[in-house]
């Protein structure tokens, strides 16, 4: 049972527990972005410990003395949702058994009601039963309410938030959260509490973040391979697990693999920070940025010991890796093409019409008959991308033009033209990975009327044989070199 002393304030309250204000000397050189962490805590007297869900590692939870006090309290594991970051351990001590640290900086969610994990949420949930029982969510630019007296959805007219407090507004209602401990059960802690204020009443209650960690667009695998004069050709490969572990393995050629291990998290919207805490058996800290430029990393340099050390003239640059290969430049099959050609844009300019937009659009385009009519077909890969990969439309050819067809989202270029055939269209073998897909190729098959939308969930294809044709055999995305659209 969660035993805490009200929705207060107070120095025993959740408020400590949840909402850490202290300076902590994480031993970096370079400070970590706090980040949505979801899993087990187990709380005893000499140690204290955090299993992320999805995932067999432990790392030691840094508390406040408020913190221990609070969750000491528990019999054995509860589940936590919080935003948080990874430190150094220290070398001695009850912590120096473990990979690394978490800080828990903002807790989002404590209870002992579930047993595992629950599933991630995109949605903001308030609830409470002052004065009646009511209920709010926020998501998908909309905030929806239910009460005794009212129940309605409306688009969001604004929003903020700080470290304090947040707000959602909306014609008729407006709902406050406060960055203070929320307790409506014996079991169930919350990190923050709500007002929602509608034409009907004020209620008060409390409200949970979602519990996404948005930074799962680093998960992925990542290969180089560099070569210093008199040297052998050395391949080195950096994995980022979903669970924020990191393995980075270097292989001379000729030579056997050592493999260094530890976390990773972001420091800023385009910057990862891989701190890698063993090296084989050994205990190192050792801290590199990696910047993201299209879908390749680069470190310029390595903190080890606490000293700095230059990564070379060009810095180490890492390459996702899709498919069942890295993803190099294909020199076989038929490149992309950024030449205006006048039939595509009409049919670019239609497809965004349609959909209600205008541009611009910078893109990469080429043709080929997927069909066996007789009439090719046009395929535009956008600069619409993500981490796991960009946007490629298809469109039908006819004799009046391109109509468009399908749209896939992740695809990884070069693609591949399979000869089987569903529906009389052939097979799309598309190259995955980034985003926390794993590295492999699926196939993407004609259902009668379009393609699928996402590559990551369709049927896992062989490992290609090099029989296929390749598509955008160059390699180059529209971020890389592209047609504009509507630009002369």
């Amino acid at each position: 049972m969660l035993t805490l002393a009200a929705c207060s304030s107070s120095p025993s309250g959740p408020v400590e527990l949840g909402h850490r204000s202290d300076k902590v000397d994480t031993g970096l050189v370079h400070t970590p972005q706090p980040f949505m962490q979801t899993g087990q805590i187990s709380v005893s007297p000499e140690t204290a410990s955090f299993t992320p869900c999805g995932s067999q590692k432990q790392y030691w939870l840094d508390l406040t003395a408020d913190q221990r006090a609070t969750l000491s309290q528990q019999a054995g594991p509860v589940y936590s949702e919080f935003e948080g970051y990874f430190t150094p351990v220290s070398r001695r001590g009850y912590s120096a058994d473990y990979p690394a640290a978490v800080t828990m900086t903002r807790l989002n969610m404590l209870t002992s009601e579930l047993e595992g994990c629950a599933q991630p949420r995109n949605t903001l949930l308030a609830e409470g039963q002052t004065p009646t029982t009511w209920s709010a969510a926020v998501g998908q630019g909309h905030l929806a309410w239910e009460s005794e007296q009212d129940s309605q959805e409306r688009p969001l007219s604004g929003q903020s938030m700080s470290q304090e407090q947040a707000q959602f507004r909306a014609q008729q209602a407006a709902l406050t959260l406060s960055a203070q401990g929320c307790q409506q059960s014996a079991n169930t802690l919350y990190g923050w509490q709500a007002r929602l204020k509608t034409t009907k009443g004020t209620y008060q209650g409390c409200a949970i973040l979602p519990s996404v960690d948005t930074s799962q667009h680093w998960a992925g695998e990542y290969q180089g391979t560099s070569q210093s004069p008199g040297q052998p050709t050395l391949t080195t490969q950096l994995t980022l697990l979903p669970d924020h572990s990191a393995i980075t393995s270097y292989h001379p050629q000729g030579e056997a693999v050592t493999k260094e291990t530890g976390i990773w998290q972001p420091i800023g919207d385009n910057q990862v920070q891989v701190l890698t805490t063993r090296s084989g058996e050994q205990m190192v800290v050792s801290e590199r940025i990696y910047t993201r430029n299209g879908f390749t990393l680069t470190a310029s340099e390595e903190t080890f010991n606490g000293n700095t050390y230059s990564l070379g003239h060009d810095g180490l640059t890492l390459r996702l890796k899709v498919g069942d290969a890295v993803n190099v430049s294909n020199q076989t099959g038929i490149k992309g093409s950024a030449e205006k050609n006048p039939r595509v844009e009409q049919a670019l300019k239609d497809y965004l019409s349609d959909n209600g937009q205008t541009g611009p659009l910078t893109y990469r385009w080429l043709t080929h008959d997927l069909n066996q009519d007789g009439q090719p077909e046009l395929l535009v890969l956008t600069e619409s991308c993500g981490s796991g990969g960009c946007t490629l439309l298809v469109f039908k050819g006819d004799a009046q033009g391109w109509q468009f067809n399908s749209r896939m989202t992740l695809v990884h270029v070069p693609l591949l033209l399979a000869r089987n055939q569903s529906q009389g269209w052939h097979d799309l073998i598309v190259p995955v990975g980034g985003g926390g897909a794993p590295a492999g190729h699926h196939v993407m098959r004609f259902d009668g009327q379009r393609y699928p939308l996402n590559p990551s969930t369709a049927p896992r294809a062989p490992k290609p044989d090099g029989s296929d044709t390749a598509l955008f055999a160059d390699g180059i995305y529209a971020t890389q070199q592209g047609a504009v659209l509507g630009e002369e």
